[in-house]
């Protein structure tokens, strides 16, 4: 597979706009009257880890994002949207140079057609800098099936149930998120993966 990445780390993001959900987690927070001790027990994250979120002193990783949009009973989309009148029908477009962007330090993450609510998928663009699993303070699991597919490098997918699984350039991969699971990229270029997670 032939696939014009550019130069490495526009080929991940462009120009997108950093994530941003702060303000939006202490919006949803605030209508339904709750302290953050109150979304603490809802979405099981630690009070000192939403104060982060709200301050934008901390970047939440997709598992993150999930577990509060669960406990917000709200899908991941409406926390990447604004209120200024975004898509309105079943159609989202994402230039190359746009979408949210969100590093966790593991993984620098672009989400696509985030202006789009109500999703039933949430597409996102990943440059995988981890090369142990040891990097990562906690494993990935939430309520979803993810298919991804990796556009360059080399992505090693590790799981609390299956041994690891190395995908080349060109290889896809469809799994039940609900187990603990984690990325690395294997030799010393970033692995760069196109993934769909069910919302």
């Amino acid at each position: 597979m032939n696939i014009d990445i550019r130069e490495p780390e526009a080929a991940l993001s462009g120009n997108p706009k950093v994530l941003e959900v702060g303000a939006k987690l202490q919006q949803l927070r605030r209508e339904r009257n709750w302290t953050l001790q109150d979304a603490s027990r809802e979405t099981g994250i630690a009070v000192s880890t939403l104060s982060k979120i709200e301050r934008e002193a901390l970047s939440p990783t997709v598992t993150t994002l999930s577990r509060i949009a669960s406990g917000f009973r709200i899908d991941a989309a409406t926390l990447l949207t604004d209120d200024s009148g975004g898509a309105t029908g079943r159609q989202s477009i994402t230039r190359f140079d746009d979408g949210k962007f969100s590093p966790t330090g593991t993984c620098d993450n672009v989400w696509l057609c985030s202006d789009l609510a109500q999703k039933k998928m949430a597409p996102i663009r990943t440059r995988v800098r981890a090369r142990d699993t040891k990097e990562y303070s906690e494993w990935a699991c939430y309520n979803a099936e993810v298919f991804v597919t990796v556009l360059s490098g080399t992505l090693v997918v590790h799981s609390d149930i299956y041994a690891p699984v190395v995908l080349n350039e060109g290889d896809s991969m469809y799994y039940d998120a609900n187990t603990g699971h984690v990325w690395t990229s294997q030799g010393d270029e970033d692995a760069i993966v196109l993934w769909v997670h069910t919302q």
